[in-house]
């Protein structure tokens, strides 16, 4: 993208993004690299670059739109929406959002993804609970819990859960939570698209795919949208 205005890295966390922006300014000394402190499920202001852009291309790879339940998934997009528009030079010019999104596929493969034998997702879940006893001064026994992922096809996701191995109470900020044995705590929704699914949610947002991308086993895929220009002269 030798043509590219300016980029506009984003993260909540400004500490993070100021040393990332830094990183990515000095491996491209051409590029004008404007970081954004701000919470992306929100609409917010792009930073004014020294060149007029010509349009707004949001960029949102991985498959973190997965985490999101399909209303607030249609939201998202509609909020990147706003910020593409908006920041476009011209009514008649379309922003582009390029994203990426898992595919529903072998449930065996998927729990297998979620459950790897190496423990590494039991331990970024169980992370969950150091991070309350850190933080909240929760009382957590971290050996009493399990990590548990499921496919729950009606919803085509994965489910995470911590899974309470035995009856037991723990406090949080000074609140008494009593468990019982095998009662589960929802952690993380993982949500997996086929592509006409991931089309109705897009298109609920205003976008129309105009590229998709997949990998050799099709487990995967990366979409180009635009925004659907007619949805804007009718609102």
């Amino acid at each position: 993208l030798p043509d590219l205005a300016a980029y506009v890295p984003v993260d909540i966390s400004r500490t993070y993004l100021m040393a990332a922006a830094q990183r990515i300014a000095s491996a491209y000394p051409g590029l004008e690299v404007l970081p954004a402190c701000a919470d992306f499920t929100q609409a917010f202001p792009l930073p004014r670059s020294r060149r007029t852009p010509s349009r707004v291309v949001v960029f949102f790879p991985g498959s973190t739109i997965g985490n999101f339940d399909p209303p607030a998934a249609i939201e998202l997009m509609k909020v990147m929406r706003r910020i593409a528009r908006l920041g476009s030079s011209s009514l008649t010019s379309a922003g582009g959002l390029v994203i990426g999104f898992d595919l529903v596929k072998d449930p065996a493969i998927l729990e297998r993804a979620y459950d790897d034998s190496a423990g590494v997702t039991a331990e970024f879940n169980l992370n969950v609970l150091r991070r309350l006893n850190r933080d909240l001064g929760a009382d957590f026994d971290l050996e009493a819990f399990r990590h548990e992922a499921i496919w729950v096809p009606e919803a085509n996701r994965i489910e995470m859960r911590l899974v309470s191995s035995v009856a037991q109470t723990v406090t949080i900020a000074g609140e008494a939570i009593s468990f019982a044995a095998d009662e589960r705590i929802v952690t993380e929704h993982c949500h997996k698209y086929t592509p006409a699914l991931f089309a109705t949610q897009a298109g609920a947002a205003g976008w129309t795919a105009r590229e998709t991308w997949a990998d050799e086993r099709n487990y995967f895929h990366v979409q180009y949208l635009e925004q659907d220009l007619k949805q804007d002269q009718k609102g």
